[in-house]
């Protein structure tokens, strides 16, 4: 029966529905004696009007009520008014965990803080003999303090108990296609043996439980159709794809217990909710001490990220300005803030790589901040004019659209680093207080403004300069020798200006580095440039993170000196350990070095800094590749791809993947696909000799060598090592040390040169690189 506003249930007052369902109708109300407000669900008339059913619902609801666990809602009292049986018990405020599941996955620390509560309440629930029987997300709660609570535990079986599945259990069964074509109800969510009639234990609950863990994990469920026909079929034959293979950060261990809650065999499954709470636990120990789950420990210079801490991006600024070539400015601003931000100790910051990708875009906020997977986005605009400058910014949060601040600014160019300073302030205070629970009081502002001002070392004083720096910075991103030119030109103009502008100074070391690693001047001329640039970087600013990084691969590319770049890349990931270059920058040494799991762990992390940036995930792939994990380098191969489907050499490497992988048809697909003609015919080469087709494999080869040996010679090496011709690949891989090619930092870890490790001349080679 429905039930109206001001409905009287004995001293209970109905104030409004909450839901309905198989279970019931469910209402706010107003408990009139104790002046509280509480939860009424009103009995379905198939069990209220069956007096042995209804004596078997009181008897076990009894067992319901006798539960007292934090994770589990509290069943006070089953009763009955004006002919009306009803449950009351503990409302609960928040959202249900279907409201929380979002594409993709949860951040991994956030599935463990659900996950584990939700393990201990089926503990406690099975100790006590109740079974729940129908887990699924719409009844698992999360309050608004973050508190995971169960609801109806136990009632599924209570209610059910009889000969038959009532009208409402059988609709439930039989429920109709949602708009987008979801199964409503809780097929979904039932073990094999539960959808066969069969009896069912605890361990039907872990089923269910481990089909929560997946969507919360990946964002999608283990097993679909589009009847409950087909999702039956599926949950009682199909294998569903491995959380592992949706989610490439996922701990392995996570993984394994999915897997084994999964089992259709109740016998293969984990036998009690403790096996499977206590493998949880386990894994957060292992991640809050540093030690990654399922892998080798990082090291200790490297913490572990706190993924649930305030997140935020920084959105391009709009340029408002009439003139367009204005753009740098605008795009400078925004990423200058997004730097001063990210060294700010405590704050998450997304990577410029995937918060520009929506430059110029019109989508939805709430959409880029899932992609990002940040709570709040900071946006803005820029109109300039002459010497003034107006700078509108607002801080957004990304689950209500609510603007926590937002502010305008009209100022000189001169003011312009003072700004970028009260905002960064404004941010961080109003994150800290809103996110984390902090009082804005005077303290804080003093220990926020010496924050941000420590964060802003080695910016400039004159706003010239200033120009300059922002114009060379967005010239550099266009990554061309023209272009690469121009900018170093107005670095050294803003140098002129400004000698002591450290950034600056790191900016025209970039430049010159790009230089060297891409041909456009001589290497050792243009790799002495660099040098020196960053060593005036770093006179002015010792704790620059930047220039500490950029020193790293100069180390790593150029001088071989793998002790020198591991000291440089522990000592920027001690400055900036949520930068994603940082973390690639240490992700690549532990891979040139053979260090697999080390690179993987730390190539995840920037893949969760910068996550649509198709570079991480090409890394990520590469380092997957050297642990033999094929299934899962080609998934973060495929990302890449999707991400930027031009990008230089991914083809190549996702051909490798899949020739190692015994798949070679596809590997020639993906050979043929590579856009970058001596990558092109790199793979072809490769391929086609795995193939066995000797006439294309030596065409290939040919044509490389006489095409591309002078960028190539490192390549052309790999080739030779394939084909097992000894002589060859020590000619070429000579000829590369004699070059300076950029590959050979790729030697050691390279799986293709494994074969001739035994040779004299391998030593010898190895030795001349500092390995």
């Amino acid at each position: 029966m429905h039930l109206t506003s001001g409905t009287r249930l004995g001293c209970y007052e109905i104030i409004a529905p909450i839901g309905a369902g198989g279970m019931g109708e469910v209402y706010r109300a107003r408990d009139t004696r104790l002046g509280r407000e509480i939860a009424v669900k009103v009995l379905p008339e198939g069990v209220a009007s069956d007096p042995d059913r209804l004596a078997r619902f009181e008897r076990e609801a009894k067992t319901v009520a006798a539960l007292n666990h934090p994770s589990i809602v509290t069943l006070h009292s089953i009763e009955e008014a004006g002919g009306v049986r009803f449950l009351t018990m503990e409302l609960v405020g928040g959202e249900s965990l279907d409201r929380l599941v979002r594409p993709g996955g949860l951040p991994l620390p956030r599935v463990l803080d659900l996950a584990i509560p939700l393990a201990d309440a089926l503990v406690a629930a099975h100790a006590r003999g109740v079974v729940h029987r129908d887990l699924k997300p719409s009844n698992v709660m999360v309050t608004r303090e973050g508190r995971l609570k169960v609801l109806d535990f136990g009632l599924a079986k209570l209610a059910e108990a009889g000969p038959s599945l009532d009208a409402s259990q059988a609709m439930t069964v039989a429920a109709p296609i949602s708009s987008v074509g979801e199964v409503v109800g809780t097929v979904p969510y039932m073990a094999p043996e539960q959808l066969l009639g069969e009896p069912v234990d605890a361990r039907s609950d872990l089923f269910s439980f481990g089909i929560l863990l997946y969507e919360l994990a990946t964002g999608r469920r283990p097993f679909t159709g589009t009847t409950a026909a087909e999702i039956s079929s599926a949950i009682l034959r199909d294998t569903p794809p491995p959380a592992l293979s949706l989610r490439l950060d996922l701990p392995r261990d996570v993984d394994r217990v999915i897997s084994r809650c999964l089992e259709k065999d109740p016998e293969r499954r984990f036998q009690t909710a403790k096996d499977v709470r206590n493998e949880l636990e386990l894994v957060r120990r292992e991640r809050e001490s540093g030690v990654a789950s399922g892998t080798r420990a990082v090291p200790a210079a490297a913490p572990e990220p706190a993924q649930d801490l305030p997140s935020i991006a920084v959105l391009p600024f709009v340029n408002m300005s009439r003139d367009e070539e204005n753009e740098y400015f605008s795009d400078g601003l925004a990423e200058e803030l997004l730097n001063l931000l990210a060294k700010i100790r405590g704050l998450r910051v997304a990577a410029r790589t995937s918060s520009f990708q929506f430059k110029g875009k019109h989508e939805d906020l709430a959409v880029i901040g899932r992609k990002l997977n940040v709570a709040t986005l900071l946006e803005g605009s820029v109109r300039k004019a002459g010497n003034r400058v107006r700078i509108g910014v607002q801080l957004v949060k990304m689950s209500d659209g609510y603007q926590l601040w937002s502010e305008t600014y009209d100022r000189t160019l001169d003011d312009i680093f003072a700004v970028q300073d009260e905002i960064a302030q404004a941010v961080v205070k109003e994150l800290r207080t809103t996110l984390m629970g902090g009082t804005p009081d005077t303290d804080a502002t003093s220990q926020v403004r010496a924050e941000v001002a420590a964060a802003a070392q080695g910016r400039g004083s004159n706003s010239e300069a200033h120009r300059l720096y922002l114009q060379a910075r967005f010239l550099l991103d266009r990554l061309n020798q023209s272009e690469t030119e121009r900018a170093i030109g107005h670095l050294r103009e803003a140098l002129r200006l400004d000698p002591t502008y450290a950034l600056a100074w790191v900016c025209l070391a970039q430049a010159h580095a790009n230089q060297a690693g891409w041909g456009w001047a001589s290497v050792d001329e243009a790799t002495a440039a660099a040098r020196e640039a960053v060593a005036r970087a770093l006179a002015l600013a010792p704790d620059l993170p930047e220039a500490i990084v950029l020193v790293g691969r100069i180390q790593v590319s150029y001088d071989h000196d793998w002790k020198a770049a591991a000291t440089s890349c522990r000592r920027a990931l001690e400055l900036a350990p949520g930068n994603a270059d940082v973390l690639s920058a240490a992700g690549s040494l532990a891979m040139y070095e053979g260090r697999a799991d080390e690179a993987i762990e730390l190539m995840q992390r920037a893949v969760e800094q910068d996550p649509l940036s198709s570079i991480r995930y090409s890394q990520l792939g590469f380092s997957l590749r050297l642990a033999q994990r094929y299934a899962e380098a080609e998934v973060a191969y495929r990302k890449s791809l999707e991400l930027a489907p031009q990008r230089v050499a991914a083809h190549l490497v996702l051909a490798i993947v899949l020739c190692e992988a015994g798949r070679l048809d596809e590997a020639l697909l993906e050979a043929k696909a590579e856009p970058a003609p001596w990558a092109r015919l790199t793979g072809l080469a490769v391929v086609h000799h795995a193939l066995g087709h000797a006439a294309e494999a030596d065409a290939a080869l040919r044509q490389l060598e006489a095409e591309f040996a002078a960028e190539s010679a490192y390549q052309i090496a790999a080739v030779h090592s394939v084909r097992g011709d000894r002589e060859a690949m020590f000619a070429w891989l000579e000829r590369a040390h004699r070059e300076h090619d950029a590959g050979l930092v790729m030697l050691k870890c390279e799986p293709v040169f494994r074969p001739h490790h035994d040779d004299p001349r391998w030593t010898v080679l190895m030795r001349e690189l500092g390995f």
